[in-house]
């Protein structure tokens, strides 16, 4: 099995099986709290824990929220400690250190032309990263007994439109969207039909599904929202209905690191390894990249 990671924003494992995964995931299933990334210290000084407080609080009132920087209804509230701000800024502006320095980009809104030049980079970031195909590809070979390429890709908020029409109950702009795809390796060329290939065609939909259903509890079980594609009717398997499709022949997969063949009478997809001995499937989640999830799913033994 192989592994790698790409700036990370794309992981690339390689499994024997997708039972395999769905293992791997089963044993982060009993997970009861959220990851977060972004978990920063709390101030003693501003916020007290909730535990700590004694009703009824004679300051604040009956009704103490948790965080007494922000006393009124919608956590708002005045700046009580002003003067000590004010003085920070003073001093980080008389510190020639650049390390004591306060980013006011940090502190300030940005402004119109500054936010479209963020937009404008992310979106030339999430070209090199994505359209390119899978990043580091000599570096993260299968051996001869993997059969299951599992690829988790970090999606940007300006690729997320591309998707946000198969799940019209979610919000995908506002939160965290990770596309897992899962490429299982077949015996047959999937570019030719006979009565072999259909066999494992309906063989290998059945091993999906059961497995995707898995993968997908796994995710909520750890208090993410999941769904994945069912490859036969191209939406998606839990959420609402919608008329949008995402078939694996779909241009879209262009930008998960695959080709997409026109062989005149019909399209079909191509693998960068496998070629079109491949069968594709995806799972969505909201998930980060960096979840211990996704890290156990591809741990490297």
């Amino acid at each position: 099995m192989a592994v790698t990671l790409a700036k990370y924003r794309r992981v690339v494992a390689y499994l024997p099986n997708l039972r395999t995964a769905v293992i791997r995931c089963r044993e982060f299933s009993s997970a009861t709290k959220k990851f977060d990334p972004r978990n920063n210290e709390v101030d003693e000084e501003s916020a007290a824990p909730v535990s700590s407080i004694q009703w009824p609080e004679d300051v604040l009132g009956l009704l103490c929220p948790p965080d007494k920087r922000f006393p009124l209804p919608g956590l708002v509230g005045a700046c009580g400690n002003s003067r000590r701000i004010q003085q920070e800024l003073i001093n980080a502006r008389n510190q020639a250190t650049p390390s004591n320095q306060i980013n006011l980009q940090e502190v300030l809104p940005p402004l119109p032309g500054e936010r479209h030049s963020d937009i404008a980079e992310q979106f030339l970031t999430s070209l090199d990263e994505i359209d390119t195909g899978v990043v580091n590809q000599a570096d993260c070979k299968p051996s001869p007994m993997d059969k299951l390429e599992c690829v988790a890709h970090c999606c940007p908020v300006l690729l997320r439109k591309d998707f946000k029409e198969l799940f019209p109950d979610r919000n995908l702009m506002e939160s965290e969207l990770t596309v897992i795809t899962l490429s299982i390796k077949t015996v047959n060329d999937m570019t030719l039909w006979s009565s072999a290939v259909e066999e494992e065609r309906e063989a290998l939909l059945e091993t999906f599904i059961q497995g995707a259903v898995e993968l997908s509890q796994s995710f909520e079980d750890a208090g993410f929202w999941s769904d994945f594609i069912d490859p036969s009717s191209g939406k998606p398997f839990k959420s609402s209905h919608t008329n949008f499709t995402f078939f694996e022949t779909d241009e879209r997969y262009r930008k998960l690191g695959f080709e997409i063949n026109d062989l005149g009478c019909c399209k079909v997809i191509s693998h960068p390894v496998w070629d079109t001995h491949a069968y594709i499937g995806s799972l969505f989640t909201s998930a980060p990249l960096n979840h211990p999830l996704i890290g156990n799913l591809v741990k490297s033994q």
